[in-house]
């Protein structure tokens, strides 16, 4: 089984009450980063889970009803804040990054695919298929910018279907994935609730140590260890109120049989506080290739 470089930018962040995203948390506004995972797989090449904001928000939310996203979401990005940016730093071109994994398509997930000219963009089609084509009303709801998708997003897209998961691909057995690899070293998951077809991600890394993104299953790490809900007025955007709080209780028990498994949500401060937030010194050269098609 191959073993993943893993490491973490922050792309943006964006500012809610605290008590928004978990029951009894505080009234003050909070910030919250939007974590973007880098894998660099040995034979696959550069791919991210997930891409964090760009300027293209902005535009995007220019008008409305669109623009009630911007104000009921204030939304922090600086051109140095991008994934893209951050990247050519570390010595990685926005071109070379071969697979974009979308956890879904709310715009701190999904803001910026548009900067990665070569990906292929990988998600459950569920997650696609309930966004595109809405009218406007819909599509704010539903947390989505058709404006941050570049105009070949569907060509360049690998949806997975349900009937192409499988079992004993991952840390629980019993759990289905896809194995986007082809040798168990990252695998996405079905984490239903907080979007249609929201996913997350099992990567056995470099460090030794098995991750599990969970992107917006929860939004703290206090939320699963807890047990805590978040205000029930995000019943207003969440998918389905019952599924997500199934999956945040499927996440408690995952942590209790598996503690050696980094649970890492898309914006925790206290989680992300531990994370490898730069690239590894020793990095195997990458192939062009891309994700393996399930």
């Amino acid at each position: 089984m191959s073993q993943v470089d893993l490491w973490f930018l922050e792309a943006g962040s964006c500012t809610h009450p605290e008590v928004t995203v978990i029951q009894g948390g505080r009234r003050a506004q909070t910030r919250f980063g939007a974590t973007v995972a880098v894998l660099e797989h040995p034979r696959h090449g550069v791919m991210l889970f997930d891409t964090g904001y760009s300027a293209r928000f902005f535009e995007a939310t220019r008008r409305f009803p669109s623009r009630i996203y911007a104000l009921t979401t204030p939304v922090s990005i600086r051109p140095e804040d991008t994934a893209a940016h951050q990247l050519r730093e570390r010595g990685i071109a926005p071109g070379d990054v071969r697979s974009v994994v979308l956890s879904h398509f709310h715009a701190d997930h999904a803001g910026a695919v548009a900067d990665f000219p070569r990906a292929q963009y990988v998600y459950q089609r569920p997650a696609y298929d309930a966004v595109r084509g809405r009218g406007a009303l819909a599509t704010l709801r539903a947390g989505f910018l058709p404006g941050l998708m570049p105009d070949d997003f569907e060509q360049r897209s690998r949806p997975l279907d349900a009937d192409q998961a499988r079992t004993g691909l991952c840390v629980d057995p019993d759990r289905a994935g896809w194995d986007l690899c082809g040798d168990g070293s990252v695998v996405l998951v079905d984490l239903p609730g907080h979007a249609r077809g929201h996913s997350g991600l099992f990567v056995r890394a470099s460090d030794g140590h098995t991750y599990f993104l969970v992107a917006d299953a929860c939004w703290t790490s206090r939320n699963y260890l807890e047990r805590r809900m978040p205000h029930p007025i995000t019943r207003l955007i969440l998918d389905d109120w019952r599924q997500y709080r199934a999956t945040l209780d499927d996440l408690h028990d995952f942590h209790a049989h598996h503690p050696d498994v980094r649970i890492v949500p898309c914006h925790c401060s206290t989680t992300h506080a531990g994370l490898p937030y730069t690239r590894p010194a020793t990095v195997v050269a990458s192939s062009p290739g891309a994700v393996a098609t399930p």
